[in-house]
Formats: structure tokens, C-alpha cells, sequence
């Protein structure tokens, strides 16, 4: 397995915001590697399309997010 750099946009008020977010996803994914977890790219996209099925879940992210 190795690693690939991925690109998107975010919605950011400025590029040090941006900056912050990406630092924040680099380090959350930094920190699993060093515990022995490997945030793979089909397990984010599983995760990221089952969110909403976790009522629990769904509406804690909804509500941080409004």
C-alpha cells in the first residue's frame, strides 16, 4: 500500500482557514498511522457514506455543522 495526494476545495473564509483544515485532516490520519491504523482510501469513503445512517451520528454532525 502506499500513499497518494488527493486534492479537493473547502468552503473557508481564507487560505489559512484552509490551511487549519488541512493540517487538521493530515494530523487525524498521522495520528491513526502511529497507533497502527491505516485510514485507507476505501475505508474514509465507507465512513464518509455512512454517516447518515447512525441517527446518533447524523444529527451530531448536522448540528455542529449549522
Amino acid at each position: 500500500m502506499q500513499g497518494y495526494e488527493i486534492k479537493f476545495n473547502i468552503y473557508a473564509d481564507s487560505e489559512e482557514e484552509a490551511a487549519v483544515a488541512r493540517n487538521a485532516i493530515v494530523g487525524f490520519i498521522n495520528e491513526h498511522a502511529t497507533q497502527g491504523r491505516a485510514v485507507t482510501g476505501r475505508k474514509i469513503a465507507e465512513a464518509l457514506g455512512r454517516w447518515k445512517d447512525n441517527p446518533l451520528v447524523r444529527n451530531k454532525i448536522i448540528q455542529y455543522l449549522s
